[in-house]
């Protein structure tokens, strides 16, 4: 493994770790909610949202954070945290001590995601920025998937408390894991050395205000929209759905359909972030993802044909592992330019910010008259001024590396 690789790795394994018993309360939670001693439904709704809203003035903090102590440490407190709040998920009983939990797991979330982002930017560079990103969010979102699917079938066996302790003492593995294996590039004269040549501020700096909206949306629409309002679409083509002799409830194939996306992200996401690592640059590839995926986005609240609607759900799909990935790599690439933490915490507060507003806006487009396939065209239209800002913003850097040259 490349040396510079192996601390995005670890972090990622770690963070996967970490993932397990959150992702698992989406699965376990909705059903199991009596014997975690809630009183009500509403009850889980709240849980499942409140780390999200916590992460979003945590962020800042984290930034600051990282600035003063090593990115070691900050993993370690992280995967510390997210294993007691797993562990804590087991002997939880009401609603204040859930709150109390998923609050300090928005609190590790907030540490792990942006030392990841951190660890991009410092160890990798301009010609492998975007294959790093790639396999950092396939990685640690195999978490997502093994929690959930393990979850939801170990709930049965071993109820919420033994799948909540099995999954906390899985995540503490990522301590020995990081002790071990993880080499620090952000500590000591390193770090201070790259403080010092970061400069400038990022509300000056139109590009980086342009990754920001981009963050925000891209998460707005596939973390949050597309997420939230999938089986909501799903159930237009029946509560129980056929295809090739499998037959499936509406929200099964959602699941099947996000199941799909986590499983391919570790390859299709290397492979997108290594394309815009190419001599063409990331707007090329961008600009052609956010057209696909606006012409999708179109496309999906129609009444199709259910196997024609799952070829384009999929194409959907794969438009949303390129934006990430290359969103992603966006905003590490103009970080490094700017005091490089606390502008990977303000990309990460947009994202959150995005996906929690996401939902929202899905169910209010459903109460106003049924108008979600409203809102899905919008983002399209969005995605296609996305396009047309990242194609002017590349246009405007070709003309300046001209201008130099000629100078």
């Amino acid at each position: 493994m490349e040396k510079n690789k192996k601390p995005v790795v670890v972090i990622s394994i770690a963070t996967a770790l970490c993932l397990l018993g959150d992702s698992m309360l989406y699965i376990v939670l909705p059903i199991y909610w009596r014997e975690a001693g809630l009183l009500s439904l509403w009850e889980v709704g709240i849980i499942l949202s409140v780390n999200r809203f916590v992460r979003l003035p945590l962020n800042p903090l984290v930034g600051w954070f990282y600035q003063r102590i090593s990115l070691r440490t900050g993993l370690f407190l992280a995967v510390g945290l997210g294993s007691l709040t797993t562990i804590g998920y087991g002997f939880a009983q009401g609603l204040v001590a859930w709150v109390v939990l998923r609050a300090l797991w928005g609190a590790a979330w907030s540490l792990l995601r942006i030392g990841g982002l951190y660890a991009v930017a410092q160890c990798a560079d301009k010609g492998n920025r975007g294959e790093m990103m790639g396999l950092y969010n396939g990685l640690y979102r195999l978490g997502s998937l093994v929690g959930m699917l393990m979850g939801g079938v170990l709930v049965a066996l071993l109820h919420l408390k033994g799948v909540s302790v099995l999954f906390g003492c899985m995540s503490l593995f990522g301590i020995p894991l990081l002790l071990h294996y993880f080499i620090d590039f952000t500590s000591g004269a390193h770090r201070t050395e790259k403080a010092a040549k970061s400069g400038g501020s990022v509300w000056r700096n139109n590009r980086m205000l342009l990754v920001l909206f981009s963050g925000f949306f891209v998460s707005l629409v596939f973390q949050g929209v597309l997420t939230s309002t999938l089986s909501y679409i799903i159930q237009k083509h029946g509560q129980e759905i056929s295809l090739l002799g499998i037959v499936l409830a509406a929200s099964a194939w959602s699941g099947v359909l996000q199941a799909v996306r986590w499983t391919w992200e570790p390859f299709l996401g290397v492979q997108f972030g290594r394309l815009s690592d190419g001599t063409r640059g990331r707007i090329p590839l961008y600009g052609v993802s956010l057209l696909v995926s606006a012409i999708g986005l179109v496309l999906l609240p129609l009444a199709l044909p259910f196997a024609l609607w799952i070829g384009i759900a999929l194409f959907v799909q794969m438009g949303a592992t390129s934006l990430t990935t290359i969103t992603d790599a966006l905003a590490t690439d103009e970080a490094r330019y700017l005091p490089t933490a606390s502008t990977l915490a303000l990309y990460s507060l947009a994202q959150d910010f995005g996906a929690a507003m996401g939902p929202i806006a899905g169910y209010l487009f459903i109460e106003w008259g049924d108008t979600l396939h409203v809102l899905y065209i919008i983002s399209a239209v969005v995605f296609l001024g996305m396009a047309w800002c990242w194609r002017r913003a590349a246009r405007k850097d070709s003309i300046q590396k001209h201008d130099a040259v000629s100078v």
